[in-house]
């Protein structure tokens, strides 16, 4: 593409702005484009791919075509509310969108493997794919990320690189690594390749509903602007009359975008959605442009909301994390304010599922915990066989049980056979149950 002002072409990586200044955003030959067509095709994604970037080949899931629910407490509030539900995506979360693309389109540009900086989601969603098309996979992750993530990460075989206190400090590093060693940066904030996929989830909500307001927790601000986007090229075709309201949740911890827009003095503080931990974002022009040229707005929502929110959408029949849950809150504050008018239809969008993530206070739980867990340390200190495992384990339980953990662990790839010594089998860490210790360990 070339830069609107001065001209200068990009083909490889396309930043959010040009060396000149200019914000850069990729466009279509929107006469061209027949949306009769997309009723014919799979649902997902590239049923769009008319409006998306051209590549030589799909990387898939089959991600996209995510449900959209009536939410129950429609009745309750005399309002259409419907969940766009992206936990139902491959890795569980909306940032599969953004992966196939950029994976698929990065592809040639790709010998030495992919590159994302991320909270949690792009990296598991980058280690699935760039498993898929058989590249190696670099995650530069924050030293606080949901653990659940962190096993999807190790599960694929990404290498995973723990680097400063929130996403912010992982972009520019990210950058770096991809520039020293030749990886495709797919990272929003570095190359907006991979936000052609996430604008989807606006043409499957104007497939679907045509919604009137669209209500998105917001971190980064690029799932923001890429709806926002996608709406703006139904605009463009004519398919569509006006861009719904768009509306940016944050948690009044951190809220620079939100704040910004409700002209509110905002704090960069940590959250537990920490999905929405992003203290400075690169997209924060964009993402409030969004919500101003839509006519939306902003709500910040409490800490203490965040449970809430969560109980609130498992009524509903989806388990979010927090980054997702704050949309309940988000909306009962609008309609308790007047802001929803009868035949409304509000779409809440859930953007990563709770089974990645877990809180409590002062510290986080996973599911390779307990038991197994202790079992990974002990034989991290040296090869160990069932009986030898069971009578170090401090927790007294039956010898069956500890075999039976010992099953599963090596199933799960984390531990696996050292040798033999007459009929006793004695075990060992694998390199996947080394690198699992290293991250989990506080």
């Amino acid at each position: 593409m070339k830069c609107p002002k001065c001209g200068k072409e990009y083909r490889q990586i396309v930043p959010p702005r040009c060396s000149c200044g200019a914000f850069l955003e990729i466009s279509y030959d929107y006469s061209r484009v027949d949306v009769s067509k997309w009723k014919h095709r799979e649902r997902g994604v590239w049923r769009y791919k008319e409006l998306l970037p051209g590549v030589a080949k799909i990387i898939s899931l089959k991600e996209g075509g995510t449900p959209l629910v009536k939410a129950k407490i429609s009745e309750k509030l005399g309002v259409d509310v419907f969940i766009k539900d992206e936990t139902r995506n491959p890795t569980g979360s909306f940032r599969d969108r953004l992966a196939t693309v950029g994976v698929s389109y990065g592809l040639p540009y790709a010998d030495n493997g992919f590159i994302v900086a991320s909270d949690g989601n792009a990296a598991a969603s980058l280690a699935a794919y760039a498993a898929r098309a058989n590249k190696e996979a670099f995650v530069v992750v924050p030293k606080k990320v949901d653990k659940g993530k962190l096993i999807q990460m190790i599960a694929f075989g990404a290498k995973i690189i723990r680097y400063g206190e929130s996403v912010d400090e992982c972009i520019e590093y990210a950058k770096e690594l991809s520039r020293l060693n030749g990886l495709y940066d797919i990272t929003p904030e570095n190359n907006i390749i991979g936000l052609e996929g996430q604008k989807t989830i606006a043409f499957e909500l104007w497939e679907e509903i045509n919604p009137t307001h669209v209500i998105v927790p917001t971190g980064s601000g690029s799932n923001l602007y890429s709806i926002y986007k996608g709406f703006k090229e139904l605009l463009e075709i004519g398919v569509i009359e006006e861009i719904p309201k768009l509306i940016a949740v944050q948690t009044e911890n951190c809220s620079p975008i939100a704040a910004e827009i409700l002209g509110i003095e905002g704090k960069r503080e940590f959250t537990k959605a920490l999905g929405l931990y992003v203290k400075d974002p690169v997209n924060k022009e964009l993402a409030i442009r969004a919500v101003k040229e839509s006519g939306g707005t902003a709500v910040v929502v409490s800490e203490d909301e965040l449970d809430f929110g969560e109980r609130a959408l498992t009524k509903e029949g989806v388990f979010a994390e927090y980054s997702s849950a704050v949309v309940i809150p988000a909306l009962l504050k609008l309609h308790e304010n007047g802001y929803f008018e009868k035949g409304d239809k509000v779409a809440l969008v859930v953007t990563g599922s709770g089974l990645k993530s877990y809180y409590v206070e002062e510290r986080e739980r996973f599911s390779i915990g307990g038991t197994k867990l202790k079992i990974l340390k002990l034989l991290r200190e040296k090869p160990m066989y069932g009986y030898e495992i069971w009578e170090n384990l401090e927790k007294p339980m039956k010898y069956q049980a500890v075999y039976q953990h010992i099953k599963e662990l090596e199933a799960l790839g984390l531990i696996e056979e050292a040798y033999k010594r007459g009929r006793r089998v004695y075990y060992k860490l694998t390199e996947k149950g080394e690198r699992l210790l290293e991250n989990f360990e506080e």
